[in-house]
């Protein structure tokens, strides 16, 4: 084979090799974060040194999602010295969870029909909250939160998304329930939820929007 026949398959077994890399990175370099959505930006507020979203869908995960956001606080400033300012930490609630975004006065109205849902009575006296009781100091060892409250954590800078699919199913059913109107009851939940809280479209989309912004998953329950 001449000299010239030899390079030009040597080129080109070259250019067969680097063409399919190519092709397969760039998909990559395209999907490397999502396009921001306006309403998203809150998630861009606070700390950014480093990030952790914790996903809850049931009472005990939530309660499991407090203890690990404290922990992430405690653990960061403790070994790295590292403040909670500087920090980004966001709880889903959606799903069985939900009502744990709502403050006292939802539940001094609606406790009833929202622990029909959610399963967990006041241990003080085994009947419906009248308050929220993730968020209340009662340290009794039945409730899955073992003494952290969302108030605390949102005094570090925790935000918390709450579901506004599930938000709406909850709306329905008090309405069913009471004889009210489900819009009018909608907009109580919105504006009575707990400190640094956002009512967000779907609690399954504030998950894939903190993650696109840098957030780092945590499956709590």
């Amino acid at each position: 084979m001449t000299i010239w026949r030899r390079e030009i398959l040597r080129v080109g077994l070259l250019a067969a090799a680097v063409k399919p890399l190519t092709a397969s990175a760039q998909p990559m370099t395209d999907n490397k974060s999502g396009v921001p959505e306006a309403q998203d930006v809150w998630m861009d507020e606070g700390g950014s040194r480093h990030r952790m979203v914790f996903d809850t869908t049931t009472v005990a995960g939530l309660g499991i999602g407090l203890n690990f956001a404290r922990n992430f606080y405690e653990a960061n400033l403790d070994g790295y010295g590292v403040a909670a300012k500087n920090l980004g930490a966001v709880i889903i609630v959606r799903h069985i969870s939900t009502p744990f975004g709502f403050d006292d006065a939802i539940w001094a109205k609606y406790g009833d029909v929202i622990t029909e849902r959610v399963k967990l009575y006041d241990p003080r006296d085994k009947a419906a909250p009248r308050v929220n009781l993730l968020n209340t100091p009662i340290k009794d060892e039945s409730l899955p939160n073992g003494g952290v409250l969302i108030r605390d954590l949102a005094k570090l800078g925790t935000r918390f998304a709450v579901c506004g699919m599930a938000s709406t199913r909850i709306a329905e059913m008090v309405a069913k329930k009471t004889g009210g109107k489900a819009d009018e009851i909608m907009a109580e939940l919105k504006s009575n939820l707990v400190a640094n809280a956002v009512m967000v479209p779907a609690g399954i989309v504030a998950l894939n929007r903190a993650q696109e912004h840098g957030y780092t998953f945590s499956y709590c329950g």
